[in-house]
């Protein structure tokens, strides 16, 4: 081994020998010595570290985002194979006349798309912002597990895709909202409010769906608004909309949360007049389920279906996904 070698360590002296004594540095504060023997080189210590730092913070947020865009990208979904289905009811004008029709296998998220899931897709620049108003969910203080709201046609259309998914035509929400019911299930006595449920034909209760009860009708008056309320004294729990499968007994069979209530939800259909699925209508789309500020049984049924304008964003309308 030459001496050469020998001098590359700190603690040998050039002949060999194991120098005993420690380094005059030793046990002194490494920045303190890193000061003395070269100012320029201290300093880009600390600039590398003040880099690295800031690395670990960049990476640590970026990661938390990509998070929240996996879990907003991967909501529970429940799967329906191919199928031919009863569409419509014939005892009301707009769902007439009740109809077989041919649906694809898709898969349903079993949940409305929440303010935490729209706000990720808004911040990443794959939606526009939805409108402002005191009933808009976005910006609210523990709003995050409750439904989007405010919302156009055109900006839910754009979240699924972002979300690598699209918008539900309306009989295949309804596939998913009537399972309940078979395929050829009518509703028994409509003079009792009974019909065609996600749940059942049981009559709508505080328990099974988020509409306008006593809570909900006095929080509107004490904001100036006249709201009718499903019942005069019951309550549900929340003044406008809840989080998001809140209301287990409403759910369906397989799972799906507020397929009734808290929010109406956009599909992909134009309103059209049954049984034609595209008569050339490109300014109002459909909607189903009912909402929070729903006041009758007969907005929760699974066949009620309504006309929105594509460009209207309404605090009482929402929208889920599937594919």
């Amino acid at each position: 081994m030459s001496n050469t070698e020998l001098s590359l360590d700190p603690h040998r002296t050039a002949s060999g020998k194991i120098n005993e004594e420690p380094p005059p540095s030793l046990g002194e504060d490494p920045e303190a010595v890193l000061k003395r023997s070269s100012p320029g080189r201290f300093l880009l210590k600390v600039g590398v570290g003040a880099l690295a730092l800031a690395a670990l913070g960049a990476g640590g947020w970026f990661g938390s985002k990509a998070l929240a865009a996996r879990r907003a990208k991967n909501v529970p979904a429940v799967p329906f194979d191919a199928a031919t289905i009863l569409v419509g009811n014939d005892l009301f004008e707009t769902e007439r006349p009740a109809h077989e029709a041919k649906v694809d296998a898709f898969a349903i998220d079993k949940t409305e798309v929440t303010v935490s899931a729209y706000r990720t897709c808004f911040e990443q620049g794959g939606c526009g912002e939805p409108a402002k108003g005191a009933f808009c969910n976005l910006g609210q203080d523990g709003r995050d597990d409750h439904p989007i709201n405010c919302v156009t046609h055109e900006q839910a259309t754009s979240y699924c895709a972002w979300a690598g998914k699209r918008l539900p035509t309306e009989k295949e929400w309804e596939r998913a909202a009537r399972v309940a019911h078979g395929k050829k299930a009518t509703p028994p006595d409509y003079g009792k409010w009974e019909g065609l449920f996600p749940w059942g034909t049981e009559a709508p209760s505080r328990r099974s769906a988020n509409v306008c009860g006593k809570e909900c009708r006095l929080f509107g008056a004490e904001r100036g608004q006249h709201w009718p309320s499903m019942w005069a004294d019951d309550e549900d729990g929340f003044a406008t909309t809840a989080p998001v499968g809140s209301f287990e007994k409403g759910a369906t069979p397989d799972g799906l949360a507020d397929m009734a209530g808290n929010v109406w939800e956009w599909t992909a259909s134009p309103f059209c007049e049954y049984p034609d699925e595209s008569c050339g209508n490109k300014v109002e789309y459909v909607i189903r389920g009912g909402g929070w500020l729903s006041y009758h049984p007969r907005n929760l049924e699974v066949t009620t279906r309504e006309a929105m304008p594509a460009t209207d964003a309404n605090h009482a309308v929402g929208f889920r996904c599937v594919k």
